[in-house]
């Protein structure tokens, strides 16, 4: 698999959007000038493996996802959501009822 640095870019660009960030506030998270930025997002430039993981954690998404694409497994978070609505249930059904 070649990595494609424009898909890269693209996918950043689509989570900044997605989130409703400029590139003047994501390049200001990360410390990176808007030119930057915005090279990067093009495809024109790369960028460190550090800036990549700060670009994770700003968007809230795995590094894999960035570099190729690859949706993560949401097996783990679909367990957590059932536990969470198990437990809301439970919750409700202790309250007192309304009116």
């Amino acid at each position: 698999m070649r990595f494609d640095t424009k898909e890269f870019g693209s996918r950043i660009r689509d989570l900044r959007k997605k989130k409703g960030i400029t590139q003047e506030q994501l390049s200001m998270m990360l410390n990176v000038s808007t030119n930057h930025l915005a090279k990067v997002e093009t495809g024109s430039r790369c960028c460190s493996i550090e800036l990549l993981q700060e670009i994770s954690d700003c968007l809230n998404v795995g590094t894999d996802y960035l570099l190729n694409g690859n949706a993560p497994h949401n097996n783990h978070l679909r367990e957590r959501l059932m536990v969470l609505a198990q437990e809301l249930e439970r919750l409700t059904m202790d309250l007192p009822a309304w009116g």
